[in-house]
């Protein structure tokens, strides 16, 4: 007959306990309202705790522009939703970029005006101002 020995750990202040385990409602309440992510785990030299200071997306050669093209020459339209949404965006990425450079023209153009302003008042004080009768020793 085999005799299977299991051995049993008890430690010696659970053994003769009795007090009655104590739960914490309270604490139980605020534990279940936190919203716990698991973080995934990234293989190589990435740092998990920082956020990426930039990612690129990923545009599919397809999602911008059709996989065809006519032997003739016509121009051929968006044929997925991807690449109207992709043309649509750089459109109003185009028009962004324009009105923000009118932007610093005019800004260019008004900074350079106060520039002259400041530069003809600069001379008129100076013209206003007594001159020096002279300074020269005659030896």
């Amino acid at each position: 007959m085999l005799s299977l020995r299991i051995p049993l750990r008890i430690s010696c202040s659970a053994a003769y306990s009795t007090v009655a385990e104590f739960k914490d409602p309270i604490k139980d309440q605020a534990e279940a309202l936190v919203a716990r992510k698991q973080t995934e785990a990234k293989k190589g030299r990435v740092q998990s705790w920082r956020k990426p200071v930039y990612v690129a997306p990923h545009q599919h050669v397809f999602e911008q522009t059709p996989d065809f093209s006519f032997k003739d020459g016509r121009t051929v339209h968006v044929t997925s939703r991807k690449q109207l949404e992709y043309k649509l965006d750089q459109i109003r990425l185009a028009k962004k970029i324009v009105a923000l450079l009118k932007e610093t023209e005019e800004v260019e153009t008004v900074y350079a005006r106060e520039q002259q302003a400041r530069e003809r008042r600069e001379k008129e004080e100076i013209g206003r101002r007594p001159m020096a009768k002279g300074n020269m020793n005659i030896a």
